[in-house]
């Protein structure tokens, strides 16, 4: 009984530890990425969870063409919505997804 109660402790430690680890490991290096609109547009952005689930949102507002946003996601990946129609009550295009990560280049739209 007392070999048991220690591999049960054991392997709950080996457990905790991996949780541990791969939760920091998926979070880790470099999830930023830039948007550059090819024309003036309205983008709305959101974080991906890791299970592809749309997020809370990141950032939305306005970018003129040929200008950038640098966004930074969680888990490296983005959703994003979009309109080239500049009034703010315009409703938002698309439902797209994107990877985030190592600064990669998302051209909107």
């Amino acid at each position: 009984m007392k070999k048991f109660t220690i591999l049960v402790i054991f392997a709950i430690f080996l457990m905790f530890s991996y949780l541990s680890i791969a939760t920091s490991t998926a979070i880790a290096g470099d999830n930023t990425c830039v948007l550059k609109a090819a024309v003036d547009v309205i983008v709305e952005v959101w974080d991906v969870d890791d299970q592809g689930n749309k997020g809370p949102r990141k950032w939305k507002g306005s970018i003129k063409q040929g200008e950038k946003k640098r966004i930074e996601s969680h888990y490296g990946q983005i959703r994003y919505a979009y309109t080239t129609n500049m009034t703010e009550n315009e409703p938002l295009s698309g439902d797209v997804g994107r990877p985030c990560f190592n600064g990669k280049i998302i051209g909107v739209p």
